[in-house]
């Protein structure tokens, strides 16, 4: 069965149990985000997530869980459309060098001028988004 409508929106306080469980499936490490964090729910189940966090290089946008590139591609589309209405102009984020599908996509999107490849540092691709 095809599923007929996901909603992307922000995370609720009774969506940790099933962002943590998504989380626990990836090789991605657990810690602390903060706000905005959105969620993709599909039949009253949360299917992806991405969420922002701070660290010592500022604010980088991560992580980012989905099960296909559609759901990532619109919880991008999400979270970018609340930067922008908070007066972001242009961030950067980073991808893990093993990440080989979502590079691709990036590379592509580098090619049409969407993102810059802004070199790699600290074990990661880095890539800078100006939000048209």
């Amino acid at each position: 069965m095809k599923p007929l409508h996901t909603t992307y929106r922000f995370a609720k306080e009774g969506d940790r149990e099933g962002i943590d469980r998504l989380w626990a499936t990836t090789d991605i490490p657990k810690f602390p985000t903060s706000f905005p964090e959105i969620v993709a729910e599909r039949d009253g189940q949360i299917i992806g997530f991405v969420a922002r966090r701070h660290d010592e290089q500022g604010i980088i946008i991560e992580p980012m869980i989905s099960p296909n590139a559609v759901v990532y591609l619109r919880l991008w589309h999400a979270l970018e459309a609340i930067l922008e209405r908070s007066g972001v102009k242009r961030y950067f984020f980073r991808i893990e060098p093993h990440r080989i599908v979502y590079e691709k996509a990036l590379k592509r999107r580098e090619q049409r001028g969407w993102v810059q490849h802004r070199g790699y540092h600290g074990g990661y691709d880095w890539y800078e988004r100006v939000i048209p």
